[in-house]
């Protein structure tokens, strides 16, 4: 252990060869610091976390694959410090074992409950903030980091993540075959990861059309079996849209068959309430709550399928609003199924909805009728300025998808790998017609 605190204080300087110098002899390393992780405390405290961050990381992450945690309590104060006070160009060089850290630590505060995982917010930001190449590039940190904040129910630290668009990912550490190594790196379940504790986060926020893309962005993604993740986000994609929507609209084309099949099986609660709300039938629904609460609360959806629920009385009625011009309380009380005798409920429902600005309506308190309007009003300014911004930004996305495909159909690796995919089914096609010019055919 001397000869690799000694190699650390070494070689630990703001030259990028030395610097790989020393992350390839603690790669090589890595069996010694596993044998002596007993001593790894120790070691660090002969260490300073700015001048010498690469060596501290790679101490780290071996005291935590060996398990060798001792104090947990000063282990966790020390990793707050040190997030937050890294030399950024060192934890980039090492940015495989500082992801292990990372999800470690966070781990930890988790466990350590609400006050631990309040300290480990900062700490975390810190990290993904020196990980990230850019602010649009997704790290592994940052899902842990939003998984913190999901746990310590600390949403406005989430959402300020959350709200800056994501177009590239961390792809560090090469081809390495370290089993460590390749465990930092940015996962399909990392990424799967993010987007639906994001997803979770604006569920929280009630920012529900913001929950059903990021939903989306985990349904989408391409995959060969169907994930742990995927199943539960598809879950909670139909009952948030059941909640905003009153349906379900189908899942786009290019997503994977597989999740296609589970979508339309009917061996889920979802499929069943999804019956319910078409028909409007809020007993079956009501009834579907009861006979599948322990199933419902062991997704953890028992709040979204009572909002569901109480939000079917409210879909009814948009739905009687492109129907009717007029109707009494008493009929509206019938329709979403009330007793015709709860006025005083139907009127207070109408009236929020109002308020919500969900439906235009106008209700005479005199004759106890409800007078619905057309929402035909013209755009104001307001509204203009918002889908001005909104067109900037879609142009802005095409102009950088567009530079992103030439980027890639110029690359050499793209055309030597066109090249000989191009070579291959020539081959093939000459193979199949006996040699025979097409032409000549």
């Amino acid at each position: 252990m001397d000869i690799i605190v000694h190699q650390i204080h070494t070689l630990s300087t703001q030259n990028q060869a030395d610097l790989k110098k020393l992350k390839d002899f603690l790669r090589h390393e890595a069996e010694t610091l596993k044998a002596n992780a007993s001593s790894i405390d120790q070691a660090l405290q002969t260490l300073d976390p700015v001048q010498n961050t690469l060596g501290v990381v790679f101490l780290l992450a071996a005291q935590f694959n060996a398990n060798a945690v001792a104090n947990v309590r000063a282990t966790f104060a020390f990793i707050c410090h040190f997030l937050q006070v890294a030399d950024e160009l060192q934890a980039k060089k090492a940015s495989l074992p500082l992801n292990i850290v990372c999800k470690h630590f966070a781990q930890m505060a988790i466990e350590s409950g609400q006050t631990a995982m309040l300290k480990s917010l900062l700490p975390l930001r810190s990290a993904l903030e020196k990980l990230r190449e850019n602010p649009e590039t997704l790290t592994s940190v940052h899902a842990e980091f939003i998984r913190v904040c999901l746990k310590a129910k600390v949403y406005d630290l989430a959402t300020d993540v959350l709200d800056q668009p994501i177009f590239d990912i961390s792809v560090t550490g090469g081809n390495s075959s370290n089993s460590s190594a390749s465990a930092g790196q940015l996962t399909p379940q990392g990424f799967l990861s993010y987007f639906y504790y994001g997803a979770l986060v604006r569920i929280g926020t009630r920012e529900y059309l913001k929950a059903i893309q990021m939903l989306l962005v985990v349904l989408t993604c391409p995959t060969s079996c169907l994930s742990a993740i995927q199943a539960d986000a598809y879950k909670k994609y139909v009952l948030v849209s059941l909640k905003v929507h009153g349906e379900v609209k189908p899942l786009p084309v290019y997503s994977s068959h597989i999740l296609q099949s589970y979508a339309k099986s009917s061996g889920h609660y979802v499929q069943e309430l999804v019956e319910a709300v078409k028909t409007s039938d809020t007993a079956a629904a009501q009834r579907l709550l009861t006979d599948k609460r322990t199933q419902i609360e062991a997704d953890q959806n028992i709040g979204l399928v009572k909002q569901v629920i109480s939000s079917m009385q409210r879909h009814k009625i948009k739905l009687l609003t492109k129907t009717y011009l007029t109707l009494s309380l008493a009929e509206i009380a019938v329709e979403v199924g009330m007793e015709a005798t709860q006025i005083a409920e139907a009127e207070a429902l109408v009236f929020n909805m109002i308020c919500e600005d969900e439906i235009k309506a106008s209700i005479d308190q005199t004759t106890g009728n409800v007078a619905f309007e057309d929402d035909d009003a013209e755009l104001d300014e307001a509204m203009m300025q918002k889908l001005q911004g909104k067109l900037a930004k879609i142009l802005q996305l095409s102009q950088r998808i567009s530079a992103f495909e030439q980027e890639v159909v110029t690359s050499e690796a793209y055309i030597r790998k066109t090249n000989v995919l191009e070579g291959d089914r020539s081959a093939a096609a000459a193979a199949t017609v006996g040699g025979y010019d097409f032409m000549d055919m």
